[in-house]
This record gives structure tokens, sequence and C-alpha cells, in this order.
């Protein structure tokens, strides 16, 4: 803990153990499971006033598999889609980044937020679909390079004429993602972004209303020409309003 600074690091060990009973028709069977893992973690926060800031996060987690992935014996029960598990199926494990800068100034109502993500995913859990003859049987697999990139800006400063605030923002994000298709990797590409605004107003003591937009547009390209790239826009429109009724 510094003047204008301060920062920790630290490391957490995590035990977890899967055990369930697969009920077939010829007999039963156990599956055991048990990871083991450190977990790094690391924070730094930078004052550069009172009302200004940088925190920095940086976390590691996992995702285990559930006892019905890691099963070997196929479901029938819909004889298009067959699904088997993988019982050498590895937990994903996810590093996170996030980085946070804020600047408020009190006095005159203005502020101004800045908010970074990145998370990195390794021994990701998808499903190998394959075809034949008009059967898709699926069974999970682990795969790498996994990427979820996204951020998001925004301003407010106070609008006299109308007693209220204005919210000017911009999100924006990368989503990268695999699947496999006939032992074929088909990677994903996801790209979003889009402003948003939002104005509050007071009108009177004991009544606020606020009203929003919002715009986004999404481009998703596949790897696999057989996979259609999706492109779209999405609007939203909200309000709020807000009454303070007599005797509180």
């Amino acid at each position: 803990q510094k003047k204008k600074y301060n920062y920790s690091l630290g490391v957490s060990w995590q035990l977890a153990e899967l055990k369930g009973k697969i009920i077939a028709v010829t007999k039963d069977s156990i599956i055991r499971k048990t990871f083991n893992n450190l977990l790094p973690n690391a924070r730094l926060q930078y004052n550069f006033t009172r009302y200004r800031n940088l925190v920095i996060n940086y976390a590691t987690n996992t995702n285990q598999p559930a006892a019905s992935q890691l099963q070997p014996v196929p479901d029938n029960s819909d004889p298009l889609n067959i699904r088997v598990g993988n019982p050498d199926l590895q937990q994903e494990f996810s590093h996170s980044m996030r980085l946070q800068f804020s600047s408020i100034n009190p006095f005159k109502n203005k502020n101004f937020f800045l908010f970074l993500n990145l998370i990195k995913t390794d021994n990701k859990i998808v499903n190998d679909d394959r075809f034949l003859g008009g059967i898709k049987t699926s069974r999970p697999v682990n795969v790498d390079g996994i990427y979820n990139f996204n951020g998001d800006i925004s301003i407010g400063f106070p609008v006299r004429r109308v007693k209220g605030t204005v919210n000017l923002s911009s999100n924006g994000g990368y989503y990268r993602n695999k699947q496999l298709v006939n032992g074929v990797e088909n990677t994903s590409n996801t790209f979003s972004a889009g402003p948003d605004i939002r104005l509050d107003m007071s009108l009177g003591e004991k009544v606020n209303w606020s009203v929003g937009a919002g715009i986004n547009y999404n481009n998703t390209k596949y790897s696999l020409p057989m996979a259609r790239d999706a492109k779209y826009i999405s609007q939203q429109y909200s309000t709020e309003f807000d009454w303070q009724l007599p005797k509180n």
C-alpha cells in the first residue's frame, strides 16, 4: 500500500472432484475425475487524483466438464442426433485481464469511464459434430485459441436546459470461437460495436424521467464455406419513470 498506488499478488489452490454413475442397459459404470489447480491472481490500482484512478485486474478460473460430457455410453434417445461423451476430456482454464479507468468531477457533475476486458480460454470444451447418412453424432472435445475481447467507453455531463444529465457510451467486442465439423475446425470470428445515449431528467424534487436509445452492429464470419456468415443490426429503446408518492 503506497501513497499513489497499491497492488496485490496471490494464488489459490483448487481441488475439484467429480463422481457420476452411468446407468446403461447392460451394466452400470462409475465415472471419477479429479482436477488440481493453482490459480494466480493480481491487482494494481494507481490513483492519479482523489477522483481519477486506474485499476488492472488479472484472474484465472476453471470450468470442469459435466458427467454427461465424460460418459462414453452413446445417448440414442434421439436417433438422428446421437451424443457420445469423452472420458479424456480436460477442464477449461481461463485467463482474464480487466482494465478500468474512471475520472469523476463531482463539482461539475461530469464523468468519464473506460472498461477493457480480455479473456483467453485454453482447453475450451466444444462439440465435434460428425454427419453420416443424415445422422449427426456429437462428441465434446478440447480446443485452444478461444478469445473474448470487449470494451466500453462512456462520458456523462449535465444539460442545464432540461435539468438533466446526458450519458454517451460506445461498446465494441471481438469473440473468436471454434467448433469441429467432421473433424475439421470451423473457426468463427464475431465483431460487434455500437453507440448508446441516455438522458436523465429531473421534473421536480420527487419526479425523475429517463430515456435511452442504442444501436449495435454484429458481424460473424466462419472459416468453413458450408457455414453461413451472419450480419445484422439490432436497436434498443428504453424509458424509466420514478415518482416518489406522498408521505414518502
